[in-house]
């Protein structure tokens, strides 16, 4: 039986039952997909995993259909922790898109009953929202699911599709605007893990910023998969780009013409790029917590 007491915060049974019934939703699209995608090839609907095997023939087979079809459909923690294929395109009929259609549809709707089940927080203070949906997870005996995971949709490409290549974004990075007295907050958070550290980075704010200076903090973010692709509609050829996550969906029998590119980050080489003129200072103040000072009057 479904427990509805979730901590001080009452969840109503039919909520939780909303969230499990939900989550079963999920389960059986997925596995819905996984049998019309088998069927898919062996109609001859093609398919590409850049990363599978060892070999280029492997990544045409249907092994490596499978493996990456199982990837895209991984809903716990542990599916997602052995994730090995991070880009591909399966081929598919209109019925498996249309399944991954409905897939994604059953995903935006757990995502809804999430955010429900979160909003319960506001009703009380001092209870967190993933307080609350940790434990309603719980009572629903899914505590293990990977929540981005759940939501995140299957990208399915326009139709006659011509063609696809890979890329990396390298060089993009999050920059978080700070006061002087937030950056002395971060630096005296530093005590946690090591107490010179903390101290030499609050002395180095003292002698080398003023309390009125605007500071930045720069940090670089893991290489981001993205996908250039055309297309053709109306007799004319459209070209568009986007990021990507997984496997994407061809709604066609045979592949696009393509183009994979290995992560720089696995490779030795050093890519070339053009040095473009920054507002921020090229080295951090603060080596540590990568925060930089704005070039004079760049602010």
């Amino acid at each position: 039986m479904l427990n509805s007491d979730v901590g001080d915060v009452p969840v109503p049974r039919d909520l939780i039952e909303e969230l499990s019934t939900a989550y079963q939703s999920l389960v059986d699209h997925c596995e819905g997909l996984k049998k019309l995608s088998e069927a898919d090839h062996a109609r001859n609907f093609e398919v590409y995993i850049p990363t599978f095997g060892a070999t280029e023939k492997q990544r045409y087979t249907a092994d490596a259909r499978r493996a990456a079809i199982i990837d895209a459909v991984g809903l716990t923690i542990d599916d997602t922790h052995n994730r090995k294929y991070e880009a591909g395109i399966i081929c598919a009929s209109d019925a498996t898109v249309s399944a991954v259609e409905q897939l994604n549809a059953a995903k935006s709707h757990f995502k809804e009953t999430v955010l429900k089940i979160r909003n319960l927080s506001l009703e009380k203070r001092g209870v967190s929202r993933e307080t609350v949906l940790k434990n309603a997870l719980k009572s629903a005996g899914i505590q293990t699911l990977d929540l981005r995971e759940c939501y995140r949709q299957i990208r399915i490409m326009p139709r006659n599709l011509d063609s696809i290549s890979w890329t990396w974004a390298t060089s993009h990075a999050r920059i978080q605007k700070l006061s002087f007295d937030e950056a002395m907050a971060l630096a005296e958070g530093l005590r946690d893990r090591d107490v010179e550290l903390a101290d030499t980075a609050v002395d180095v704010l003292r002698r080398k910023c003023s309390p009125d200076q605007p500071l930045v903090r720069r940090i670089t973010l893991p290489n981001q998969l993205r996908a250039n692709y055309a297309y053709r509609e109306a007799g004319k050829v459209l070209r568009k780009s986007c990021p990507i996550s997984g496997v994407v969906i061809a709604q066609q029998e045979t592949l696009p013409r393509l183009a994979w590119r290995e992560n720089p980050a696995f490779r030795n080489e050093v890519p070339v790029r053009l040095q473009r003129e920054s507002k921020i200072e090229p080295e951090p103040v603060i080596q540590a917590l990568s925060i930089h000072r704005y070039v004079d009057g760049q602010a």
